[in-house]
């Protein structure tokens, strides 16, 4: 592991890269799934819903068992690198094929093969993600450090995520108002983005040697002691309360800014949510230096608390600026709702590599790649869980997407959702925050007891 010491901009940067290719692995699906094989191929929700949610599941069950073969792993190149540049190329490629559906198949094939193609793609993903963000965790020792390295991460998050909502938008001006024909083209194009981002930490990252020698880990015993660790628990709950909140009516935002600001013009709705996208990853890097200025300063918790609470509110405004009178009023809690989530990406991310600590002074290990996997794995299956209940909400709500004008009802109900759903989730991940106990005063009591050869200043 690194030292404690400051890292180089240069190295936070070659580790945060990475992030781009995530973005895109982890979130394109989720933004043109519903857009392109709904809405322009006919496949049903509720099998969009399976497709998006059971690859998900997989893909979370594969996570602990990555994370463990990564912890164990030694080469000449250390434990993470090999699998973050072959992870890279082959989710590169996957993402590519997911786009470029076979035309000559039927609605059902289609639905079909996407579900086929996810579960490889979701694998291909987990083969990048766990080791680099393993690699991300053990970068430094040092409690404010931590969290700066994550905010690099927010940062390139929020820069590769300004192509997200341009994606579908792009899609119909490539394909000349045929979305269906121009995201193949979109697909491969950032495919390539994607596989330069990805594979640039492998490449320009260097690990340490000293975690190289430490003794294998066996993967249950691993499992048994990572779950035993309350606070992670405690963590994971958190984090899956806000997943709920917002992924299980993600959704809804699409079809309400379509069918009932817009009145079905999709060329419309396409451009609003590019500009979303911007305002929304545009705000989120604007505020992460203060994120970390305020966590370094009253506290990873506090911080993490106040940014939630402005998703609560961003949500609670929905009612009134979700509205055809004005449609760029719904930019507001786009806006609103960034700087609390950009919280919650940076400081999460840094309190693991806390726990980490609290694990090694009661195991002797460093194990970063099992708690980050572990943590992943927590989070998809909470997120497969919503997808899967998306699409039948969506369904329940009374969506037809055969119908060009939706009844009032089912714009009501999706409304509604899209409010309190969140806020409920969201509410009672700040309530469970307020019994979080690591503080910076005990993280390093633990980093004294770890290394008593080091200073005051160097711990």
């Amino acid at each position: 592991m690194s030292d404690s010491k400051k890292l180089s901009r240069s190295k936070k940067s070659a580790w945060g890269l990475g992030a781009i290719a995530d973005v895109y692995m982890a979130n394109a699906l989720n933004y043109l799934a519903f857009p392109i094989y709904n809405m322009g191929l006919g496949v049903d929700p509720r099998m969009l819903g399976w497709a998006l949610g059971l690859p998900r599941i997989w893909d979370a069950l594969s996570d602990p068992l990555m994370g463990n073969i990564s912890d164990n792993t030694h080469t000449r190149w250390g434990r993470r690198r090999p699998f973050i540049f072959i992870g890279a190329i082959f989710c590169a490629v996957m993402f590519g094929l997911i786009w470029s559906p076979p035309a000559s198949l039927s609605v059902k094939a289609i639905g079909w093969y996407f579900m086929g193609m996810t579960f490889i793609y979701y694998t291909a993903y987990t083969i990048f993600v766990v080791p680099w963000g393993a690699l991300g965790l053990e970068l430094t020792r040092d409690y404010n450090e931590r969290t700066r390295v994550q905010a690099y991460r927010t940062v390139f998050q929020g820069v590769g995520g300004l192509g997200l909502g341009a994606m579908w938008f792009l899609a119909q001006k490539w394909g000349g108002g045929d979305d269906i024909v121009g995201v193949r083209y979109v697909g491969w194009t950032f495919a390539a983005l994607v596989l330069v981002c990805g594979v640039f930490p492998a490449i320009f990252c260097r690990e340490s040697a000293a975690t190289q020698h430490q003794k294998k880990i066996k993967f249950w015993p691993a499992i048994k002691a990572t779950f035993s660790n309350k606070i992670f628990l405690l963590l994971i709950a958190v984090t899956i309360c806000v997943f709920l909140g917002i992924f299980m009516v993600n959704t809804f935002s699409l079809y309400i800014t379509t069918y009932y600001i817009f009145g079905g013009d999709k060329m419309a709705v396409s451009k609003l949510s590019m500009y979303a996208n911007f305002i929304f990853q545009g705000a989120g890097i604007a505020l992460v230096p203060l994120i970390s200025f305020l966590a370094a300063r009253i506290g990873k918790k506090v911080t993490l608390i106040g940014g939630l609470l402005l998703v609560v509110v961003a949500y609670g405004t929905s009612w009134w600026l979700f509205t055809p009178k004005n449609a760029y009023l719904s930019l507001i809690p786009m806006a609103l709702a960034a700087p609390g989530l950009a919280c919650m990406w940076t400081i999460a991310s840094s309190m693991i590599a806390d726990i980490c600590d609290l694990d090694e002074l009661k195991t002797g290990l460093r194990r970063e790649g099992m708690f980050g996997a572990s943590y992943s794995w927590a989070c998809k299956a909470g997120v497969s869980l919503t997808m899967i209940l998306s699409g039948y909400m969506l369904k329940w709500s009374g969506f037809d997407a055969a119908v060009d004008v939706q009844p009032e009802g089912v714009i009501t109900t999706m409304r509604l959702l899209y409010m309190f759903v969140p806020m409920g989730f969201v509410g009672l991940a700040i309530v469970l925050l307020l019994f979080y106990p690591l503080s910076e005063k005990r993280i390093l009591e633990i980093q004294a007891e770890l290394h008593p050869e080091e200073t005051p200043d160097e711990a």
